[in-house]
């Protein structure tokens, strides 16, 4: 490991210093009317003419630094709040305040050193591969952040190791972190807008910042919610619907692929493994075709050409149409509207 850039930072700070992050961030709840975040587009894209049938996509590159990412990144400024309302709450009058480690290739960091400097929060630390810095190096020395080089195809990484390689022993490791549920609230308006869709079938690129993860424990919590006669407020397509929607991760079949991004170095840790995926179809929590599948080169390349001729992407990004496209050259064509989720492109 190497240290490309490290920002001096106070490590503790005061009551005014906690009073002003509670000040400055905002608080939403779960009303439609005052969102936390505004919904992204959904363009139809007729492909007919490709010989793909019309599909919707939904176009999260709108987003503040062009990506999904930016609401991942947001949770975590919320956290920071909720950090601060509790120490004021204890009268605590200083306190030491977290850094929080990611495992990036460039856009997750991105959207999170941007998102913490706007709240003047605390920079975070990115761990970065050394093969994807020399196509990134020039952004990330721009970011707000500390950087630090290594080369994860020959790591066993744990928590413990990414936060010895950040400099960062009393932090928090985002990659693994699982106690604040990033499986439910890193994007839970973004599926909540998806839902509201109506598709039959949704298309995403797995392993981009738990997207898939998402989706599958929002569907299961709305089933669970429908039995007990509730429903959240930000639901507006039937709960019985929403059940049985077939959720389609795209993941490269090959290591170095244009789809780098979604590579296994930046995902090291699973939340949701394959038994949970079979046991959510086996309770009807989720669509019979709902999993993960691997999707060819040539695919990956037809897909970025195509979906970039209608939004702002890179073939990370588009893996999910490019899923969509290979399936239908199988034979296998959608029974209902297909969504398809353009993740944006960042650095």
């Amino acid at each position: 490991m190497r240290v490309l850039k490290e920002t001096p930072y106070p490590e503790r700070f005061d009551k005014s210093a906690l009073e002003q992050i509670v000040e400055s961030i905002p608080s939403f709840g779960d009303d439609p009317s005052n969102p936390e975040w505004n919904p992204t587009p959904v363009k139809e894209v007729d492909l007919t003419s490709e010989g793909y049938g019309v599909v919707y996509v939904k176009d999260e590159s709108v987003n503040p630094t062009g990506t999904h990412k930016d609401r991942a990144a947001w949770e975590i400024v919320a956290l920071y709040r909720d950090f601060a309302k509790a120490a004021l709450l204890r009268r605590e009058t200083e306190v030491r305040v977290p850094r929080v480690s990611l495992i990036t290739a460039g856009n997750a960091g991105r959207a999170l050193a941007v998102a913490l400097e706007r709240y003047g929060l605390p920079p975070v630390k990115l761990l970065v591969d050394e093969d994807r810095l020399r196509a990134h190096a020039a952004e990330l020395m721009q970011l707000r952040a500390d950087v630090y080089v290594t080369n994860l195809d020959e790591r066993e990484l744990a928590p413990s190791s990414i936060l010895e390689l950040t400099h960062n022993a009393w932090g928090l490791d985002l990659t693994s972190l699982m106690a604040f549920e990033p499986q439910v609230m890193f994007y839970d308006w973004h599926v909540h807008e998806a839902f509201n869709e109506a598709p039959r079938e949704i298309y995403v690129p797995y392993g981009s910042g738990r997207l898939m993860e998402n989706y599958l424990t929002w569907q299961s919590r709305t089933l669970r919610n429908f039995s007990q006669g509730k429903k959240d407020p930000r639901l507006q397509a039937d709960p019985a619907h929403v059940a049985e929607i077939s959720i389609f991760g795209a993941v490269p079949g090959i290591l170095g692929s244009l789809a780098e991004k979604l590579e296994a170095s930046f995902m090291p840790f699973t939340i949701l493994r394959i038994t949970d995926r079979e046991a959510m179809k086996a309770f009807g929590a989720t669509g019979k075709d709902t999993g993960i599948y691997e999707v060819g080169e040539t695919n990956i390349a037809r897909g970025y050409e195509l979906m970039r001729k209608h939004v702002t992407t890179e073939p990370s990004a588009s893996a999910g149409l490019a899923l969509y496209m290979q399936r239908w050259d199988e034979g296998k064509r959608p029974e209902g509207k297909v969504l398809i989720i353009n993740t944006g492109k960042g650095i």
